[in-house]
């Protein structure tokens, strides 16, 4: 992959998760380090984003337990 497209990729991910960031500071909250860690390997493209939505799912996971609605897909 051309090194510019891949610069590029990687600054618009990493906005994206500093988007993110910034939403939930503004809530009164930090992340934790394994919430930031994951966040980093999506910004260097080692996984995608539906990858880094199941990363996340799996963490909240662990971190507060399964929580489960009516609309949730998840098993």
């Amino acid at each position: 992959m051309d090194p510019v497209v891949l610069d590029r990729a990687i600054e618009e991910r990493a906005r994206e998760v500093n988007c993110a960031l910034a939403s939930v500071r503004m809530e009164g909250l930090e992340p934790s380090a394994e919430a930031k860690a994951i966040f980093q390997r999506y910004v260097e493209g080692e996984v995608t984003s539906e990858e880094l939505d199941r990363l996340f799912d799996n963490y909240l996971d662990r971190a507060y337990g399964p929580v489960r609605l009516s609309r949730d897909k998840r098993p």
